[in-house]
C-alpha cells in the first residue's frame, strides 16, 4: 500500500471510529509525530533499517502538533539524535568506500596463485627447450616421422607456455572494475562514471539517494532553526544583564546618595554627644552635683 494510499484510509477511517489512541501511547512510533520515520526511506535497499512494528498514524501527529506537549516531551531530541547517527554512519560507509577503491590492493588478490603459474611456465619452456633438442637429434639421425611428432608436441606446450604468462600477467577482473568505479557522496553507493544518463537518473530518483537527502535536509532545517532559537535567547541573555548591570548601578548611587545625606560628620557626631560644648556639659555636671545633694547621697 502506497503512502497516499494508507493516508486516504486513515483520513476515512478516522472520521468514523475514534479508538482512543493517544500519541503519548508506547506503540506510536515518535519519530513519524516529528517528521517522519527513517525506516520507511529504505525499504527494499541495501540500507534498509528493517521494518519499524509502531503505529504511524497522521491524524495523531497533527493532533500532537497542536497540542501543548508540542516539543516538550523528547520526542524532537530523540528523532535528531537518531538522524545524526544515520549521517555518521553514512559518512563512515562512503570513507570506507572510498579506501577501499583507491587503495592498492594485496598482490595475492589482485593476481591470485602468481607464483604457481610462474613455476608452471619454467618446467614448461624447460620441456620445450629438451623437445626442441631431441627433434635436432632425430632429424640429425634420420630419423624424421619421429622429429616431427616430437616437434607437434612441442607447438602444443608453446601455446600452453604463451597462455599461462597471460594468465600470470592477468590481473583479478574484480579489482580491473572496481577501480573505475566512483562513490556517491550523497548515499554511499557505487557509481559507474561515463555511465548512461538514464541509470545515473535512476540512482538519484532511488529510495535509498532520496531518503539520505530528506535525512540532510531535516539536519539542516534543525541546525538553523536551534541556531536562530540559540542567538534569539543569546539576545535577551544580554539585554537582561545589561539592564540588571545598570538598575543594579543605579541602586547603589542611590542608596550612596542616601547614605550621604543621612550620615552626620565626625563633628557633627561629636557635638550630638556633647564633646564640642563643654559650657553646656558643666552645666549637665553641676545640675548632678546639686540633684544628690539634694537627695542626701553625699
Amino acid at each position: 500500500m502506497t503512502d497516499m494510499a494508507r493516508q486516504l484510509l486513515q483520513e476515512l477511517m478516522g472520521g468514523l471510529e475514534d479508538t482512543g489512541t493517544k500519541y503519548t501511547d508506547h506503540n506510536i512510533c515518535k519519530d513519524y509525530l516529528v517528521d517522519f520515520c527513517p525506516n520507511l526511506l529504505f525499504v527494499n535497499t541495501k540500507a534498509d533499517l528493517g521494518p519499524c512494528d509502531l503505529t504511524h498514524d497522521d491524524r495523531l501527529r497533527d493532533a500532537y502538533k497542536k497540542s501543548p506537549d508540542h516539543g516538550r516531551l523528547g520526542y524532537e531530541e530523540a528523532f535528531y539524535d537518531r538522524l545524526q547517527r544515520l549521517s555518521h554512519d553514512l559518512q563512515r560507509k562512503v570513507r570506507r568506500a572510498l579506501d577501499r577503491i583507491t587503495a592498492e590492493a594485496d598482490e595475492q588478490l589482485v593476481n591470485p596463485h602468481k607464483e604457481e603459474k610462474e613455476e608452471r611456465a619454467i618446467i614448461l619452456d624447460e620441456r620445450i627447450k629438451q623437445a626442441m633438442k631431441k627433434v635436432q637429434e632425430l632429424g640429425e639421425q634420420g630419423h624424421v616421422l619421429e622429429a616431427f611428432n616430437i616437434y607437434s608436441q612441442t607447438d602444443r606446450l608453446k601455446s600452453d607456455l604463451s597462455t599461462l604468462k597471460q594468465r600470470i600477467d592477468s590481473i583479478n577482473p574484480m579489482f580491473k572494475n572496481e577501480k573505475r568505479l566512483e562513490v556517491c557522496d550523497v548515499c554511499g553507493a557505487f557509481l559507474v562514471p561515463n555511465d548512461a544518463s538514464k541509470r545515473l537518473d535512476a540512482h538519484k530518483e532511488g529510495k535509498q539517494h532520496q531518503g539520505y537527502i530528506r535525512i540532510q535536509k531535516a539536519l539542516e532545517e534543525h541546525k538553523q532553526k536551534t541556531g536562530s532559537v540559540r542567538d534569539q535567547r543569546d539576545d535577551r541573555y544580554s539585554d537582561n544583564r545589561h539592564y540588571s548591570g545598570s538598575r543594579r548601578s543605579r541602586q547603589r548611587s542611590g542608596s550612596a546618595h542616601r547614605m550621604n545625606s543621612r550620615s552626620p560628620s565626625p563633628y557633627q557626631r561629636h557635638e550630638r554627644r556633647g564633646y564640642g560644648d563643654h559650657s553646656s556639659s558643666s552645666g549637665r555636671y553641676r545640675d548632678s552635683s546639686h540633684k544628690r545633694r539634694r537627695d542626701g547621697r553625699y
